[in-house]
């Protein structure tokens, strides 16, 4: 009975499935698996308003029947600040499988390229079917569903055209190269609304696009990828223009004057032998290049990234350079242009046997420019609102691992980062802060950040620990510093069933050197996940956290303490 009840949910509903008829005659054709928790909050805060609830309790949990890799997931909430459940009848999706083929209907999605269709939802069926060497995909349905104006509401903004899609894609993979071609459509019923949507942006509009992509690997060391892409889109088709014809495609596109024609294409060539390789990308994306199979897509843009990397001393050093250079306004048509630069530098180093260094170094650099329109009476100065921004990052860390009857390890981190925004009459500016062209008086913000931690583990399950803190800004001619030492105590119980620590931390800090905070907060936990008689029955795990927080006062400050206290009790089957 309860088999028959599954069946007729699923054939009724509405939902995520996914079927795999191999697995039919199976033993076990449905499983049920799952969890609850529950949640228990207790908060009271001393000196400052409570903001919290005295006590909050929380109980939630999941269960999902797997009938045929048929996935039918339901959740649930129950709290004393309200109600709530929730089960996926609300979307259609079923992913029936057999062999080589893998089918798609109702709600859902699939993946072709970034420049022609990726991940957008529709509704309708989709196929891929994967004979040895080929993959086929297709996809047909609606994009997106007519939304009519509503007054009421004043939804001018969500009001849409019924648009249908529909895409297509073909490869095959040898050993050594492959290749796949991919047509996409796309296109708006402009019958779908019956009312005026008082949106003059929305438009009916109409898109193909067509790509290639390839790839080959040569002398087992080289490899090469390249993707083409090309859109025709009509922003308008409602647009009367006798004079116009289709210019591409037959009548697959309904064009006038708003439709473009774009490119869009990226090229990659990747070295690798033994310890060195090197890798070099390039990407261009036309200003007007757009596609109708995604949510949001960037354009006028160029971009080229070169990353080398080197292994020395049988891979115990390990160099790693990356720097990227991009620009837009590529048809110089803009009001404004933009280049950015991007660099980083690693390297990481196996000393001696538990000593290990890495090291980075990341430059980014953004150079914005105005190109004012000329004026023969106005002169403008419209350089005096270029824009350069430069932002610089330095990390370091060392750890050490030894001991044997008691383990123990170091760590040592230090960062600095600095960032930097200049205005003013710049003509241009180089890569990373260099070339800037102009003595400025704006001061950069500067952060400086260390740590160091030791910890001791104990053959007994017992573990010591301790940690120091520092940190310092510098911005606007105001330093802001913050210091402090911390303490944890850990112990294993019950053959490593339970968990017990204990932590502790003091914080001071400064604004300009005068004392404006110190903080002494404890933290402990308490962990059990004993076993069942029958593990069938699934996994119970226990836990309790408490936290206080203590905000010591100042001059002028009064006392400001937080008691937090969870407990927590799960059952995962």
């Amino acid at each position: 009975m309860k088999n028959l009840l599954v069946i007729a949910s699923l054939l009724c509903s509405m939902l995520v499935l996914g079927q795999n008829l191999d697995k039919i005659g199976e033993e076990n054709p449905v499983t049920v698996s799952g969890g609850m928790s529950s949640n228990f909050v207790v908060n009271n805060s001393i000196g400052q308003p409570q903001y919290r609830d005295p006590f909050n309790w929380v109980l939630s949990g999941n269960v999902t029947v797997n009938v045929l890799d048929v996935s039918l997931p339901f959740t649930f909430s129950f709290s004393n600040a309200g109600n709530s459940y929730t089960q996926p009848f609300n979307m259609t999706a079923l992913h029936p499988t057999y062999k080589d083929w893998n089918t798609h209907f109702g709600i859902t999605s699939m993946n072709f390229s970034q420049y022609t269709y990726s991940g957008l939802n529709f509704a309708g069926a989709g196929v891929e079917y994967s004979p040895e060497k080929w993959h086929f995909k297709a996809f047909g349905g609606r994009l997106k569903k007519a939304i009519e104006f509503d007054p009421s509401v004043n939804n001018i903004h969500s009001v849409s055209y019924k648009r249908m899609g529909f895409g297509f894609s073909t490869a095959y993979k040898a050993k050594d190269w492959g290749t796949e071609l991919i047509i996409f459509k796309a296109y708006d019923d402009g019958t779908s609304l019956q009312y005026d949507h008082k949106n003059p942006e929305l438009t009916v509009r109409d898109n193909i696009v067509i790509s290639l992509i390839s790839e080959a690997r040569l002398f087992k060391t080289l490899q090469l990828k390249a993707e083409i892409a090309s859109s025709l889109l009509t922003q308008d088709v409602l647009v009367t223009d006798t004079a116009f014809k289709t210019p591409f495609y037959g009548g697959l596109v309904r064009g006038n004057q708003t439709t473009s024609f774009s490119n869009a294409y990226n090229a990659s060539i990747d070295y690798r032998k033994k310890s060195f390789g090197v890798g070099l990308k390039y990407e261009r994306i036309d200003p007007e290049y757009s596609t109708l199979g995604a949510i949001y897509f960037n354009n006028d843009l160029e971009n080229i990234t070169l990353n080398p990397s080197m292994s020395l001393f049988k891979n115990k050093v390990n160099l790693a350079l990356s720097a990227g250079y991009q620009r837009n306004n590529l048809a110089n048509t803009n009001a404004s242009d933009n280049k950015r630069w991007i660099g980083s530098a690693n390297v990481s180093a196996q000393i001696i046997q538990g000593l290990s260094f890495n090291a980075s170094y990341s430059n980014m650099s953004s150079f914005t420019r105005r190109n004012p329109q000329a004026d023969p009476f106005f002169n403008q100065f419209g350089d005096t609102l270029n824009f350069y921004q430069v932002s610089q990052n330095i990390s370091s860390s060392l750890a050490y691992s030894f001991g044997d009857s008691i383990k123990q390890s170091m760590n040592l981190t230090g960062t600095f980062a600095q960032s930097q925004n200049i205005t003013g009459r710049l003509d241009d500016a180089g890569a990373f802060g260099l070339n800037v062209g102009i003595d400025t008086t704006q001061t950069p913000v500067d952060v400086y950040n260390a740590m160091f931690g030791h910890r001791l583990r104990f053959k007994t399950g017992l573990s010591l620990g301790w940690t120091f803190n520092a940190n310092h800004s510098i911005a606007m001619g105001n330093t802001n510093s913050y210091i402090g030492p911390g303490i944890n105590v850990g112990k294993s119980l019950l053959d490593k069933k339970m968990t017990l620590s204990v932590a502790t931390t003091y914080n001071r800090q400064f604004q300009n050197t005068t004392l404006s905070n110190h903080v002494l907060n404890f933290r402990t936990s308490l962990r059990y996940s004993p076993e069942w008689w029958d593990k069938k029955y699934g996994k119970l795990s226990m836990s309790l956290n408490g936290n206080f927080t203590n905000r010591l006062p100042v001059i002028g400050a009064t006392k400001n303490q937080n008691l937090m206290i969870i407990a927590n009790i799960g059952i995962q089957f």
